[in-house]
This record gives C-alpha cells, structure tokens and sequence, in this order.
C-alpha cells in the first residue's frame, strides 16, 4: 500500500466519528463494518461525499444484502474479505476518532 494513493473515509453512528484511511472505499467499508461490529446497521458514511451513496444504515438491522448490492452481487462482501485481509488490517490500524 505504499505507492497508493490513500483516501481518508469518515464515519461514525450517532454521536461518534471516527476516520480511516484506506486505498479504495471496499477496504475502508470492511473495516468500518468490522470496527462497529454487531452494531454496523447504524453506520454513517460522512465522506468522501460520494461514498454516501453507498450508505447500508437500516434501523432494522438487515444490511448483507445492501452490502452484496454495493460490493458487487451476492456473496460479494465475504469474497472481499477472505482476498484481502492485509489491506483491511492496514486500514483498520489507521483508525482515528474524530468526535
């Protein structure tokens, strides 16, 4: 991930915000999943501002397949995952809270 360019994504749930920088927005969208865990549902995306369009928040709770959808089809969002461990470790190291 050295000679990438890296984006910085910030993120947050209700009164919290954090940043993570990453060199595409899958990476950055695993690692905020894996960093708000079983509460990923609430998550906002913040910026960039296009990545907004990609938002899974759902009071409800059911987001894999908005996932699948924003990943790239089904079973797409776990396929991401297992190829790419390193980088998603990487991104989740860089984590920041904002607010």
């Amino acid at each position: 991930m050295k000679n990438h360019k890296m984006i910085k994504y910030e993120y947050g749930a209700m009164s919290s915000k954090f940043s993570c920088v990453a060199e595409n927005k899958l990476t950055a969208y695993v690692t905020m999943c894996a960093h708000f865990d079983n509460q990923a549902n609430l998550l906002v995306i913040y910026s960039p501002i296009e990545s907004k369009k990609d938002c899974w928040a759902s009071f409800g709770g059911a987001i894999s397949d908005r996932l699948d959808e924003v990943f790239g089809g089904i079973g797409s969002f776990d396929e991401y995952v297992k190829n790419h461990i390193p980088e998603i470790k990487a991104c989740y190291s860089s984590i920041k809270r904002v607010v």
